[in-house]
């Protein structure tokens, strides 16, 4: 009986780690999670005996709450795509301009993000940089694509 109820708890944590705006990070070991009724806010926080919840399922039984499983699946997540890195183009055919294939690599251009390879083309005499979709962007690929994990999985 205890499998199928830790089973629920877990299953109405699924439901909480993907609702959207359910979990609020406050700080690396602070979660604020909504209850699922609506009805109220519960603090979970990582201690060194692990994870703890305000909520009377946890204080009071002593058990492993839907809460504590909703903020580890959205840590799982999260760390996940941490891991995740997107990798740039490497594999230059041909000019952006003229489209000859007698390019080749010219040095790096230097920014806050990175280097990037720079392709001079024989043909045409233009430098450019091939685009990986993050030019212009305030933050680094990698915070682009967290951002987008969290709001795709809420």
């Amino acid at each position: 009986m205890t499998a199928t109820k830790n089973n629920i708890r877990k299953e109405r944590g699924q439901v909480i780690a993907t609702a959207k705006r359910a979990i609020k990070r406050m700080n690396g070991s602070r979660y604020l999670v909504k209850s699922q009724s609506g009805n109220g806010k519960y603090v979970v926080s990582l201690t060194k005996l692990g994870w703890v919840c305000s909520c009377p399922d946890q204080k009071f039984r002593g058990v492993k709450c839907k809460h504590i499983y909703a903020v580890e699946i959205s840590y799982a997540i999260r760390k996940e795509v941490e891991v995740t890195r997107i990798e740039p183009l490497v594999n230059v055919n041909e000019c952006i301009y003229c489209k000859s294939v007698t390019i080749v690599k010219d040095g790096l251009r230097h920014n806050k993000h990175g280097d990037i390879q720079k392709f001079n083309c024989k043909s045409c005499n233009k430098y450019f940089t091939i685009n990986i979709g993050f030019e212009k962007m305030k933050h680094n690929p990698q915070g682009i694509t967290t951002a987008m994990q969290r709001i795709r999985s809420n």
